[in-house]
């Protein structure tokens, strides 16, 4: 299945999305946690929908890097801007992007194992907004470059990025893209990227330099 997802939205609710001053979304109380569903935009009618995957502190969260590009704004389900990105890694080979929570946010942070190991065998789960709550194993623990191949409905229409990664028996669709993984303890060990025929890619959260957490 595709790794970038994009919904078509009618142009009157991306409109009104683009239209919403930042300073009355920042002004309401928002809560931000991880597994809730998240909306990009991406051209002026089309915009992504993932998962948010792990709040690591009380100003920045992570999401997939294929998700959207530095400078956009995130938005919750009801339109409210929670946050921007501010930091993507998609292009450095590792599919994470660092979401900066918006000033007023109130946030549930997430607990994150930045040195986490993986072994075969290794018990997961995560809950992404399509197919929600759901266990896995680890099937390859090897951290190496792996291509996820997607599809647009905008050109080029097919796309594909390389990010280091190790595959999971996880269940995945489109939507969970950003959804945080964590290991038996409820530690965030990864950040869900796609699906391929081999099983649910999951990037480390380990490799993301330690100036953006």
């Amino acid at each position: 299945m595709g790794i970038r997802f994009r919904v078509l939205m009618t142009l009157g609710v991306s409109t009104a999305l683009l239209a919403a001053p930042a300073v009355v979304a920042d002004a309401a109380v928002i809560t931000v946690r991880s597994g809730m569903a998240i909306s990009i935009d991406d051209t002026v009618v089309t915009s992504n929908s993932c998962t948010l995957g792990a709040v690591i502190s009380r100003k920045k969260a992570l999401t997939a890097g294929h998700c959207g590009d530095v400078g956009r704004p995130v938005f919750d389900q009801k339109g409210n801007r929670i946050g921007t990105i501010t930091a993507n890694r998609v292009a450095r080979q590792l599919d994470i992007a660092v979401i900066s929570l918006a000033p007023r946010a109130s946030v549930r942070v997430d607990r994150v194992d930045w040195d986490a190991r993986f072994h075969r065998g290794q018990l997961v789960w995560k809950s992404g907004i399509t197919t929600g709550y759901g266990t896995g194993r680890v099937t390859d623990p090897a951290e190496v470059l792996r291509t996820s191949h997607g599809f647009s409905v905008a050109p080029p229409f097919l796309t594909s990025h390389d990010s280091y990664s190790i595959l999971t028996s996880l269940r995945s669709e489109s939507g969970d893209s950003g959804a945080g993984v964590q290991n038996s303890r409820g530690l965030v060990v990864g950040i869900l990227s796609s699906a391929t025929i081999e099983g649910t890619v999951v990037v480390p959260v380990s490799r993301l330099p330690r100036t953006l957490r």
